[in-house]
């Protein structure tokens, strides 16, 4: 039984025609081969749409896996490093394993808070020097607004030059003491005898934390100059018995006494802080001259 689409009227599967409008029929196969490549299309699309909801859930898990991977990776750095560092300050001689990396990135802190203390300490004198410019330039002026009112920032480039000569001159020392251990009858690559070094003197990262944070109180005085001098006595101290522990300590006969080898080691790690002391001061001295030329401009 056949229905007719225009009057819905019915009529045997062989009719052509519609007996009642005469509307012309199509054979039954092609409508349902017409309506099977539909069904199909709407099937294929709704698959391609399950696989891109798929694929997107997908991406998004991963991305969420790998973020999380990469804060736990941090997060476990961070705590082995700082149980290195507890370690080193309770007790320096027992040298604990750790990565490559540890040794240079605690001279690279040490640097940076000694810097930015010195830095500090500039900026905040050159804070100073200008107040008492405006103070005098308005006792002795009838027009206040002639005072010097501009404020003089201590440079990057102070900051990195500073922070450079510092680490260089840790690791030229390191290198020195390096190649005499060599010498006495060390065996130690370098990076591991950089590390064992760095534990030896890891409380001089407390000292320049001290340092830092005196420099940042912003006091100047009688009392701070002292303290400041202190902490530098004893950053001092530190790293020289580092420098001479990390020869006499070795007990393996080489072709040079230990002694003399600490001897050598103390003298030339004296020349290199003489040095970096001097690049240091100069640095100073340049930003000195520039702020007294920053008057003028």
């Amino acid at each position: 039984m056949r229905i007719c689409p225009n009057c819905q009227a019915k009529m045997n599967d062989n009719a052509k025609f519609c007996t009642k409008c005469g509307t012309k029929l199509v054979p039954a196969s092609e409508t349902v081969a017409k309506k099977q490549p539909a069904a199909e299309s709407i099937k294929t699309k709704s698959d391609e749409s399950s696989n891109t909801q798929q694929n997107t859930e997908s991406t998004g898990k991963s991305a969420t896996t790998h973020a999380d991977v990469n804060t736990q990776a941090w997060q476990n750095a961070f705590q082995n490093y700082w149980g290195w560092l507890l370690g080193s300050w309770k007790t320096p001689f027992k040298v604990q394993t750790t990565t490559k990396y540890t040794g240079i990135l605690t001279l690279f802190l040490e640097s940076l808070l000694f810097t930015l203390g010195i830095g500090h300490w500039a900026q905040r004198a050159a804070s100073l020097a200008t107040s008492a410019t405006n103070n005098f330039i308005s006792a002795f002026s009838n027009n206040n607004s002639t005072a010097y009112n501009s404020e003089y920032a201590v440079g990057f480039n102070f900051y990195l030059t500073v922070i450079l000569i510092i680490l260089l001159a840790a690791v030229a020392m390191i290198g020195i003491a390096f190649l005499i251990q060599r010498a006495v009858g060390g065996t130690e690559n370098f990076v591991t005898y950089l590390n064992r070094l760095v534990h030896y003197s890891s409380s001089i990262l407390l000292l320049t934390l001290l340092f830092f944070l005196i420099a940042l109180s912003g006091s100047i005085g009688v009392v701070s100059v002292w303290v400041n001098g202190i902490i530098l006595l004893l950053i001092s101290l530190v790293w020289s018995i580092t420098m001479v522990c990390g020869i006499v300590e070795l007990k393996t006969p080489g072709q040079l006494d230990r002694i003399y080898g600490a001897v050598i080691v103390g003298v030339i790690c004296l020349i290199i802080e003489g040095v970096a002391f001097s690049l240091i001061v100069s640095k100073l001295g340049d930003t000195t001259s520039s702020f007294i030329s920053s008057f003028f401009n």
